[in-house]
């Protein structure tokens, strides 16, 4: 297999080496993926100090963790649209149709993982363990891991997991190929 297979496919793959070059594809896309939330992510926090917190019900948190999940998730999602289409699951289905439908199922994502996940696992964090977010871990050539990032990074794995399923089953299903796995007649 060549490199240039590896990215867009061969006419010579049987379906089960299509599929494991697709879980191959989306694995090394999902890397970069979650470089582009995580540098966006780290970014944004150490440029925005300020702190906007909001109690709901007893729990209280701060605004702009969520508005820094929000900001690294657009960059993400546009990221992982880009090259899911081209290289994973190479779909010639209609680009503006593929991309609202992408966009509807990371904005569920996003509404569960990214926020509803991330914030419960701070929470978790905090309140029952009774361990702070910007506690330090250890200090890297000068840049400090806190355990916010051990959460955002555990986030970042579940994440990748459910967007799989559903950008394989759900959003380029109809502009896939018959040969790259797809159930149905391409319309």
């Amino acid at each position: 297999m060549t490199f240039k297979e590896l990215l867009y496919g061969s006419e010579r793959f049987t379906p089960k080496q299509e599929k494991t070059r697709m879980f191959a594809m989306y694995f090394f896309t999902g890397i970069f993926t979650m470089l582009a939330n995580l540098i966006c992510f780290v970014t944004f926090d150490k440029l925005v100090t300020a702190e906007c917190n909001v109690t709901v019900i007893r729990w209280s948190f701060d605004l702009f963790l969520i508005l820094n999940q929000t900001i690294a998730w657009l960059a993400a999602t546009l990221t992982a649209f880009f090259t899911n289409r081209a290289f994973v699951f190479r779909s010639h289905g209609n680009v503006f149709l593929e991309l609202l439908g992408f966009m509807a199922a990371r904005f569920a994502t996003l509404v569960t993982i990214e926020i509803g996940l991330f914030t419960v696992l701070v929470m978790l964090l905090e309140h029952n363990a009774g361990i702070s977010a910007d506690r330090l871990i250890v200090e890297i050539i000068g840049f400090d891991f806190t355990w916010l990032y051990v959460v955002k990074i555990v986030n970042s794995i579940v994440l990748v997991a459910v967007n799989y399923v559903l950008s394989r089953w759900i959003v380029f299903r109809r502009g896939m190929n018959k040969k790259d796995g797809n159930i149905k007649d391409e319309q």
